[in-house]
């Protein structure tokens, strides 16, 4: 196991635990030491930074990620970092009927997110 899959994983133990500071910064610190060449990990630590996005109650940058990552994983053939997001869509729903707080272009980026995560 590498440096940059031991942090993320820790990361996402942390994110279970409801220990979102941590997490994210672990999450940055296993992107980071990630080799450019490994776009599969590269996508589920992104899936990953989007669920903490959405612990934290911050749409826009949760569809930023999640967004990325599927991209990335229809691009590359990722089907398990696909799925990873596409878990993610119910926890959306909430910002795409306008309940919440999120502002107006988080709303229009999930509205993106949400038909893109469930086809």
């Amino acid at each position: 196991m590498s440096t940059a899959d031991l942090a993320v994983d820790s990361g996402r133990c942390l994110l279970d635990l409801g220990d979102t500071t941590q997490a994210h910064r672990l999450i940055a610190e296993g992107q980071v030491l990630l080799p450019a060449s490994r776009d599969k990990p590269r996508g589920v630590f992104l899936a990953y930074r989007a669920q903490g996005h959405l612990s934290r109650r911050d749409p826009e940058a949760a569809a930023a990620d999640a967004l990325e990552a599927l991209h990335l994983a229809e691009r590359i053939g990722a089907p398990r970092c696909v799925q990873l997001v596409r878990d993610l869509a119910p926890a959306f729903t909430p910002y795409r009927t306008g309940a919440g707080r999120a502002r107006t272009a988080a709303r229009r980026r999930v509205t993106r997110v949400g038909p893109a995560l469930l086809s």
